[in-house]
């Protein structure tokens, strides 16, 4: 249900590569269930977790920064616990009782360990995965920063707002033409200087996740992970032919969430 390391979209940011996670597994198909899930390691501060459902312990080790593959799931209802790595299952950080239905589901861990900024909880996300006309591609951004105030995104030149007031823990979708794009992300309502820009390129019929994550103040943080966009491909056109949807190893990666490249540019701190 909940195996991390599903295979992540490589962007770039001003003056940085943001490098993602990669299992190098493929997608599972949905089966006649209709249900599929997913989960996600957004806490900053957090350490290695284990993942138990129903008391079963069904990864270990998932790193920061991680997002799963898709797996199907039988319609009900789940008691999930996010442990740190090698404990015991009563040491559980967050306990959670999900019910999942038809449609696909991501379970995102966000906010600190340490609480500084924003509590440690368990989102739920309803994920739109439906078919997308070619040359559109369909976005959802999650903010899920936790020193970060509300946002705007907005596109690049044209500086046309894809999503405004984002507050933390809230996403939502919108549909762009296909194409190349930087994305800017602004305080809401200031569009004097932004926090943080990217360079993207979304491909027609695609589905893809955008999440924020990381702070924006790294330096006085209770972990030095600094601000970052991490894009996942979560529905390709082909899987409307059946065909499988290959993560898109980097053979030179190791089987989990790899040490940052780059540092990330802050672009108030100039």
């Amino acid at each position: 249900m909940l195996q991390i390391g599903g295979g992540l979209v490589v962007v770039s940011g001003v003056g940085s590569t943001t490098v993602a996670a990669s299992d190098h597994e493929t997608n599972d198909r949905p089966t006649d269930t209709g249900v599929r899930t997913r989960s996600a390691h957004f806490s900053p501060d957090a350490p290695d977790v284990d993942i138990y459902v129903d008391g079963e312990l069904v990864r270990e080790g998932v790193s920061y920064r991680t997002v799963s593959d898709y797996r199907d799931l039988g319609p009900g209802t789940y008691t999930i616990q996010v442990v740190p790595a090698g404990e015991d299952p009563a040491e559980a950080v967050l306990e959670e009782t999900v019910e999942v239905d038809e449609g696909d589901y991501t379970l995102a861990a966000i906010g600190e360990v340490a609480a500084e900024n924003q509590p440690l909880e368990a989102l739920i996300l309803e994920d739109d995965n439906s078919p997308v006309d070619p040359g559109t591609a369909r976005v959802r951004v999650l903010h899920a920063s936790p020193d970060a105030p509300a946002v705007d995104v907005v596109a690049g030149e044209n500086g046309d707002a894809l999503f405004e007031n984002v507050a933390f823990g809230e996403s939502g979708y919108t549909e762009v033409p296909e194409g190349e794009y930087t994305l800017a992300i602004y305080p809401a309502g200031d569009r004097e200087a932004s926090v943080f820009e990217i360079d993207v390129s979304l491909a027609g019929g695609t589905v893809y996740s955008a999440f924020a994550v990381g702070y924006l103040e790294p330096e006085g943080a209770p972990a030095a992970e600094p601000f970052e966009i991490l894009l996942t491909e979560d529905s390709l056109p082909d899987e409307a032919d059946g065909e499988p949807n290959e993560a898109k190893p980097n053979d030179d990666e190791p089987e989990k969430a790899p040490e940052k490249e780059a540092e990330y540019e802050d672009k108030n701190a100039a």
